[in-house]
């Protein structure tokens, strides 16, 4: 995450690590059984990695669970990124504990300009942080104005 900063180990207990021999994309967990991703992100299999703060090496903290199913948006649009959702079924349920918890769901919409917090392990290019370690990043919410503008 570009400009982000090293997370609090394990202060993200629903940030999950989508795996295929190797790191690929984030995903949340939203209860034991499903996570939800981006459909750019899509593989038709995938081992989804809970309870992760370094991916490279063995916390003691981590769950691996391979997909059951994996649904894109049926709308997904990859020239525009339209619909750029999907969810993943995991084989069997995660065990919650300390390091491995659902995401919080709003009851509504933050207001523009909210600040939201950004999680993953994503490109750190322009910055110095450990892309290997779960990274952090507080940014605001765009108005629907901004972002149709933007995109």
């Amino acid at each position: 995450i570009v400009g982000g900063y090293e997370c609090q180990p394990y202060s993200h207990p629903w940030t999950v690590s989508l795996n295929a021999g190797y790191h690929f994309c984030g995903g949340s967990l939203v209860n034991e059984y499903w996570v939800v991703s981006a459909a750019h992100c899509y593989k038709s299999r995938v081992e989804v990695r809970m309870g992760e703060h370094n991916i490279v090496v063995n916390e003691g903290s981590e769950q691996f669970i391979a997909s059951d199913k994996v649904f894109r948006h049926p709308n997904y649009d990859s020239w525009t990124i339209d619909s750029d959702i999907m969810l993943i079924k995991l084989s069997k349920p995660a065990t919650i504990n300390e390091y491995v918890q659902p995401v919080a769901l709003p009851n509504g919409c933050a207001a523009a300009g909210t600040l939201c917090r950004v999680t993953g392990w994503g490109n750190t290019v322009s910055s110095t942080a450990d892309s290997n370690k779960l990274q952090c990043l507080d940014i605001p919410i765009l108005s629907d104005r901004d972002c149709n503008n933007s995109y």
